[in-house]
This record gives structure tokens, sequence and C-alpha cells, in this order.
């Protein structure tokens, strides 16, 4: 049976829920099992309280993903995959797993990713999200791939590592042609030796972004950005295999 969200009609608040055999409880009362297993859209608490009901969707499960390394955000993620053009024919591979939230957002759209991570506890972690996400299109390799890409005609390879320039070499090989390789970095300094290594490869780069996000207040009479902003959080570079 799939999870349930309750979002608090008043606040907006937003509440997960994994097990519908049982009562949920809130600051606001309790939400009784009968009514979270129901194709109600609204329900009421034990306080008389009122909450929507809605199936929890994918982005409802990532916000819930145990964090471990920073995660990429979804500016980013959204980046990577307008530009790549993935799709349900798409096979990925990326390298630096972390807690997931680029892959799994991948294996959300294409048709199989294989994650690379070498760390083990981030392997556990990895494997934890897979389960809450419930995805069966994603491979999680307890590997270092620095040590070489075992998968071949690849559509996309995505590298959060400090060192993707040595990856190169076995990209050039595991890439289809025609296919992507995206990096993200925190620094120019890395951004600089991974151009300078692309440049003697099959790799060509296409660009080299990074992504700001501001939100805005917009309520009643005012009209005006958010104090805060997102900001750097780190550097994409596009590259593309050209010829065979």
């Amino acid at each position: 049976m799939p999870f349930k969200l309750l979002i608090e009609t008043e606040t907006g608040k937003k509440y997960l829920v994994r097990d519908l055999q049982e009562e949920f409880h809130t600051t606001h009362g309790i939400i009784k099992s009968a009514d979270l297993k129901s194709n109600k859209t609204e329900v009421r608490s034990s306080k008389n309280h009122a909450f929507q009901l809605i199936e929890a969707g994918f982005i409802d499960l990532w916000e819930q993903l145990q964090r471990g390394p920073q995660i990429m955000m979804p500016k980013d993620i959204g980046f990577i995959i307008a530009q790549t053009g993935i799709n349900h024919h798409s096979t990925i591979v990326d390298a630096g797993g972390g807690s997931g939230s680029l892959c799994f957002s991948l294996a959300n759209i294409g048709k199989e990713v294989v994650v690379y991570e070498h760390n083990a506890e981030n392997v556990s972690l990895l494997n934890k999200n897979k389960q809450l996400l419930g995805l069966k299109n994603v491979t999680i390799k307890h590997q270092d791939i620095y040590d070489g890409i075992e998968e071949g005609e690849l559509d996309l390879i995505t590298l959060d590592l400090p060192e993707p320039w040595r990856v190169l070499p076995q990209a050039e090989i595991a890439l289809k042609a025609g296919g992507f390789v995206v990096v993200y970095l925190p620094n120019l300094l890395q951004v600089k030796e991974y151009i300078d290594a692309a440049s003697e490869s099959a790799i060509a780069i296409i660009k080299t972004v990074e992504l700001l996000e501001r939100s805005w207040k917009i309520e009643k009479k005012i009209m005006r950005p958010e104090f805060q902003m997102l900001g750097h959080t780190g550097f994409l570079i596009m590259g593309r295999k050209l010829g065979a």
C-alpha cells in the first residue's frame, strides 16, 4: 500500500504517513486509520482539525531521505535532467552517490541507474533510501569508480567526486556516442583541472554553469524577493562524447 501525505489545511505543514494500519498522531489530534485508508481528500483529527489527504509522490518521499553528505539540490538536478534529455530508455551511471538525492531522481525518470559509492556508510544510507522510495531500477555498488566502469553504451554519467578527471578515460569507453558526462564540483580550481583534462579527451565541454535560486514573497500587497536566497551550491560542467 502506498504512503499517504497529510497536509494541514491552515498551515500547509506536511506529514508522511508510512503505516496506514495505525492511527496517526499529530499536535492537532489523532487521525483514524480508517480515514487514512479511505479515498477521502479531506479528513479531520480528534480535535476537529482539517487535513488534506493525498498519496505521497516521489518528491514527497525525496524530502524524507535520510541525509549524510551534503545533497544535490533540486535546482541542479532539474538542470541536469533538462540538459541531457534523459527518458525511460536511458541507462545511467552515477558516482559519489552520497545520500542518493541525484541518483534516485535520475532513476525516477531513467530506465536503469547504477551507483558507484566507495564509502561503506554511504552505501548503507543509499540502500535505506532506496527502500523508502521503492525503486527497482537502481543498482548500488560498493566500488570506487576510479578503478573502472563495468557498464557500457551509457546515455549519461554523473560525477560528484573530488577528482573527476581520473574518470575521463573510463567514461570515453563506457558512453555511447552522443552520451553526456555531467560533473558537479564545489570550487573553480577543480573545475579548471577537469576542463583542462577533458580538452585532451573525446569529451567535449558544452557549458559550465552555477545556478542561483531566489524565492519571492507574494501575499496581499507584498511583492518582494525573500531576504535569503539559495546561492552557490556547486558548479555543473556539461560534457558530451563526440565520435565513436
